[in-house]
């Protein structure tokens, strides 16, 4: 794939190819942002360009030997760090350090990727910033991050920032479009909750259990008004199912309710992020005031805090079950 057949991040893409055709690649990039917005795709081909010996112009002629070496997972002159452990140690950006002093064998360049970098503990940032202050003319360092705060400034100062934005609607449409075999039932709503997001899109699209977990949740939103006292305690089970996924169910619950709110103060159906749904919240806009749907929101969003730091799960999910039918109870 070419930079530029990416969707979105036009203002990036723009930057790197235009330093990569006058010869002016940074030897530290910082690439900001969110997770899902690609910034692990760009920075894997941007290296396989800055590792071609054919230097190609925006992509990677994928023939020389340096480039099948890449593509093979077998090219020693690109190094990557990406764990799934909670942080980076230095002992994994002292082995950068120990092989960013030899030189290339294939390419003119050697490409170091840090995946999440912002997850380096301090010790190995201070270590990075031994190799950031005077880097060998061949190396090229890009990090990939999502807490820019995290990163120490010494090291940001001696690295290039690129913010990558969230897309537009119609840009995650397109990347759906591509991956997806047929029709989704919840494209609207996905392009929607995804917020910009395309790796957000993707997984949800590409899960069996998101539209049912979506289903289910909203059911019981319609219930909670309904029930008695003791059916909380019932549909507390439910939550303790999903308990993985209880970010997704509180995401869902705060769309439904800040639906039935924009509908009752704009009376727009084509702005409901819940478009497929609007018979359902038509059918149940009436049962709330704009007050009660406001704090509504307002208990989720304390338990989504609650369970953030460590509260009690169970206590924390059936008091939040409670407040909503209150809430009903109270107008």
């Amino acid at each position: 794939m070419k930079l530029n057949e990416i969707l979105g991040q036009k203002e990036v893409i723009s930057g790197l190819v235009n330093a990569f055709q006058q010869d002016k690649v940074g030897h530290a990039y910082l690439f900001s942002g969110q997770k899902g917005l690609g910034k692990k795709t760009v920075a894997r081909i941007f290296a396989g360009m800055l590792l071609c010996e054919k230097e190609t112009g925006d992509e990677s002629c994928g023939v020389c030997q340096a480039c099948s070496m890449y593509l093979e997972h077998s090219n020693p002159d690109y190094f990557e760090i990406d764990t799934d452990e909670k942080s980076i140690g230095i002992e994994e950006i002292r082995k950068l350090q120990s092989d960013i002093i030899i030189r290339p064998m294939y390419s003119k360049r050697k490409i170091y990727v840090i995946i999440d970098g912002d997850k380096m503990t301090v010790q190995a940032q201070n270590c990075l910033l031994k190799i950031l202050e005077e880097p060998p003319s061949y190396a090229v360092i890009i990090m990939t991050i999502s807490n820019y705060d995290a990163i120490l400034e010494t090291v940001r100062s001696r690295s290039v920032r690129l913010p990558f934005s969230k897309n537009s609607p119609e840009e995650v449409r397109r990347a759906l479009d591509l991956k997806l075999s047929g029709i989704h039932k919840d494209l609207d709503f996905i392009i929607s909750y995804s917020d910009g997001v395309i790796g957000t899109a993707l997984e949800l699209a590409g899960s069996d259990e998101f539209s049912a977990l979506r289903e289910k949740t909203m059911e019981i939103l319609v219930q909670i008004s309904k029930s008695k006292l003791l059916d909380v305690f019932r549909i507390y089970d439910f939550f303790e199912a999903n308990k993985n996924e209880i970010d997704t169910i509180l995401d869902i619950m705060l769309l439904f309710y800040r639906d039935m709110l924009v509908l009752s103060k704009a009376g727009k159906e084509n702005i409901l992020i819940n478009s497929d749904k609007k018979d359902i919240i038509k059918g149940n806009v009436s049962a709330w005031s704009d007050l009660q749907l406001v704090r509504n929101i307002e208990i989720i969003e304390q338990t989504r805090k609650n369970l953030k730091y460590n509260a009690n799960y169970q206590l924390s999910i059936e008091v939040m079950l409670m407040k909503l039918r209150e809430e009903y109870h109270s107008w």
